[in-house]
C-alpha cells in the first residue's frame, strides 16, 4: 500500500488510480477496525464450550472475508460479508494468531475438528 501511495504523491495522479488509492486506504482501517473486534479474550478460551469455541472460530473467519467449509458455518453466517478466498492467510497477523490460539485451547478440550 505504501507503494501506491508513494507513487502517487509522485505525480503520477491519474483518474484511475484515484479509486485504486480510496479503495486501498479504506481497506487498511477496515482491516484494522476489524482485528480491535475480536472480542473474546484469549485468556478466556478454557472456559468456553466446544460450541462457543466453534462458533468464535468461524465468526472470525466470516468477517475476515474467508469462504465458510460446511454448511452450518455459511448457514450461521449467512449474513457475513460475502467471501473472497478459501485461503485463511488472507487474515491479518494478529487474527491468523487470535485463531491458533483459540484452535489450541480447542485441541487441548478434545473438540472435534479442531
Amino acid at each position: 500500500m505504501r507503494d501506491v501511495f508513494r507513487y502517487w504523491k509522485k505525480g503520477h495522479r491519474s483518474s484511475r488510480l484515484k479509486p485504486i488509492i480510496a479503495l486501498a486506504f479504506l481497506l487498511s482501517f477496515a482491516d484494522i477496525a476489524w482485528a480491535q473486534k475480536l472480542t473474546v479474550n484469549p485468556g478466556r478460551f478454557g472456559a468456553m464450550t466446544c460450541q462457543q469455541l466453534w462458533y468464535t472460530e468461524q465468526e472470525v473467519l466470516a468477517e475476515g472475508r474467508v469462504c465458510l467449509k460446511s454448511e452450518r458455518a455459511r448457514r450461521a453466517f449467512r449474513q457475513a460479508p460475502r467471501c473472497i478466498s478459501d485461503d485463511e492467510t488472507i487474515l491479518p497477523a494478529k487474527v491468523e494468531a487470535y485463531l491458533e490460539q483459540l484452535r489450541a485451547a480447542a485441541r487441548t478440550k478434545g473438540c472435534r475438528g479442531f
